[in-house]
């Protein structure tokens, strides 16, 4: 499930960085013109999706590391 639109509710393609504020394609041009200064919302979900992948790898580390 991808985010909702801030103002509408309707799916989210857009994203300001740094706040949790999402647009629709609608919405995003409606008030902000060139919405090229925002962050499309399927890069956020992929830099989630990295960061969750390498965790684990940590977490196998420091578990290899206490057994010795």
């Amino acid at each position: 499930m991808g985010k909702k639109c801030t103002i509408c509710s309707q799916e989210a393609m857009f994203w300001v960085k740094g706040s949790s504020e999402y647009y629709c394609q609608g919405c995003a041009e409606e008030h902000f013109g060139d919405v090229s200064l925002l962050v499309p919302a399927d890069e956020q979900a992929k830099n989630l999706k990295k960061a969750m992948e390498e965790v684990p790898e940590e977490d196998e580390d420091e578990e290899r590391r206490e057994e010795e």
